[in-house]
């Protein structure tokens, strides 16, 4: 009876602290319970698991270094990125500031702008933002799709430099993003525009952030 008391006590112990790599797609796998702890997706396991990479490899930066994390880009087109790119690059913002970085979150305006629509303190119209940040460094990345999924490198660079203190390099499965890959929301730069191409619009949005 005390034995099967023991083992009971550990499959209950082991549950308790188990938390399901979620990717966001299917219904969540977790019991009810296990919602009163974060549920942790794939997305954050692996920029987790890159940014031990860049701690390791780092040569220059330490936790009172202003640094900025922008998003990552198409390797084929550097003036191209997506929601993918968007979501590694707040990942990083994340994973940085909770190991005592210094993070520059160069999108907040400084003020609130109160609409109908909601309460906003971030954009990515330059009109919105500060003309001069401090930073010195810099996250920034590509990706490069393959069958399967998509191959991420991330690296750090002096913003003055141009020098790279600090790399991680990684794999995402395709199944574990949690969205088709197909129906990006594809963002890029032409002739100074940002264009946002929606596959459920006919025409894209045009944001102008030139001076």
């Amino acid at each position: 009876m005390k034995k099967w008391f023991i083992v009971a006590m550990t499959v209950l112990l082991a549950s308790c602290s188990y938390s399901p790599i979620y990717n966001g797609k299917e219904p969540y796998p977790g019991s009810r319970f296990l919602l009163m702890e974060n549920p942790r997706h794939t997305m954050d396991f692996f920029v987790d698991s890159m940014t031990e990479q860049l701690v390791e490899s780092n040569t220059s930066i330490s936790a009172r270094t202003p640094i900025a994390v922008t998003s990552f880009v198409d390797l084929q087109y550097m003036d191209t990125t997506n929601w993918l790119g968007n979501s590694v690059s707040e990942g990083f913002i994340f994973q940085l500031q909770r190991r005592g970085f210094k993070v520059v979150d160069f999108k907040t305006t400084g003020s609130i702008r109160v609409t109908s629509q909601g309460d906003f303190a971030l954009s990515r119209d330059w009109k919105d933002l500060a003309q001069e940040q401090e930073v010195q460094y810099v996250l920034t990345g590509t990706m490069l799709r393959q069958e399967g999924g998509v191959l991420v490198n991330a690296r750090v660079v002096a913003m003055r430099s141009r020098i790279v203190v600090a790399t991680a390099q990684a794999f995402l499965p395709a199944d574990r993003i949690g969205r088709d890959l197909d129906t990006m929301n594809t963002i890029r730069t032409q002739d100074g525009l940002i264009i946002r191409s929606d596959p459920t619009r006919t025409s894209p949005n045009t944001i102008v952030l030139r001076p």
